[in-house]
């Protein structure tokens, strides 16, 4: 069965990705033209290729880097070594997890510091060094972001 091969801007707009993008993917060897125009150098793609792109777009979306692409995608590496790729992946989402739970619970913190401030002074009418002041003692909620406190006011 013959295809009609697709032209970089028809591969572009059915994948939403620019052809910019598309030049670069091919810089890095991900997603070939599968004919190249001797004459006029404009590229041509098979349309089995917008899955391709689909799959490249899907791996981005996971957060991994071109080159990582290029390894899961090239064919040229065994599946213990994509597994690892993979698991290294896994490693870095599961410590921005625990960074994001983290700095909830510090959100959680500085809200009840505001909700519980028996003072209820108002910002706005203070001079800017007692709402500094008043501000870093609400949203200080560890001993590290006290000493960044004082160090920072120091320097100020």
């Amino acid at each position: 069965m013959e295809f009609e091969l697709l032209k970089i801007g028809e591969l572009a707009g059915l994948t939403g990705v620019s052809v910019k993008a598309l030049y670069i993917y091919e810089k890095k060897k991900i997603v070939i033209p599968a004919r190249i125009d001797e004459e006029t150098g404009y590229r041509f793609y098979h349309p089995d290729q917008v899955k391709q792109v689909e799959a490249l777009l899907e791996l981005q979306d996971l957060g991994f880097s071109l080159n990582d692409i290029e390894k899961i995608m090239s064919g040229n590496y065994s599946n213990e070594d994509v597994l690892l790729i993979i698991e290294g992946k896994k490693k870095e989402w599961q410590e921005k997890i625990w960074k994001a739970e983290a700095k909830m619970e510090e959100l959680e913190i500085m809200a009840g510091n505001i909700e519980s401030d028996e003072s209820k002074n108002n910002p706005k009418e203070m001079t800017d060094e007692e709402r500094a002041w008043y501000l870093t003692k609400l949203v200080c909620v560890n001993d590290n972001n006290v000493k960044q406190a004082i160090s920072e006011a120091i320097w100020l």
